[in-house]
């Protein structure tokens, strides 16, 4: 929607150059206010249009053919993992609040697990292997407006795996 009426988005694909896509990369921050995530996005959607291009012989060089960071300012704040010790003050919190502590089991696999919420709510029990102490992840619960919820297998291949269960996500 946005390249619909951003002045790049009415560009021939033909007379695009490097230039000019470094310069709207450098518009999209300077001018429009985007964030360098932001930014990031709308080349993964241009980036491959005109790797198509180039691949079918309309455009000679792919003109997105450069490092981002070169051109552009990485303003993203860097996000950070639960330390340990954060980790056990919420665990502690949960398990010893009156209306969170029912959610304690479901809060301690999710972060001992690495299993996304969609992934967490799909299991069931013949997804549980406590003899060789492993997760079968094929599922997912999805939640749709209008639709509703549903099961579905992930995206991609590699959604499908075994996730190694500890002690107390056993216990859990």
């Amino acid at each position: 929607n946005f390249l619909r009426t951003d002045y790049f988005g009415s560009m021939s694909v033909s007379q695009v150059t490097t230039f000019d896509a470094k310069e709207w990369v450098i518009h999209l921050q300077e001018d429009c206010g985007k964030g360098h995530s932001s930014i990031h996005r709308f080349r993964g959607v241009v980036r491959p249009a005109f790797q198509l291009a180039e691949d079918d012989d309309l455009i000679r060089k792919n003109p997105f053919d450069f490092e981002l960071k070169t051109i552009v300012l990485d303003d993203a704040e860097p996000r950070f993992a639960l330390s340990r010790r954060d980790e056990r003050r919420f665990l502690e919190f949960v398990k010893n609040d009156k209306h969170f502590s029912r959610y304690f089991n479901g809060f301690y696999i999710l972060l001992n697990t690495g299993l996304r919420i969609s992934e967490f709510c799909g299991l069931t029990d013949s997804d549980l292997d406590f003899e060789s102490k492993s997760i079968r992840v094929d599922k997912q619960l999805m939640r749709v407006a209008r639709v509703g919820c549903y099961i579905e297998a992930p995206k991609t291949e590699c959604g499908a795996r075994f996730v190694p269960m500890s002690r107390g996500v056993e216990r859990c």
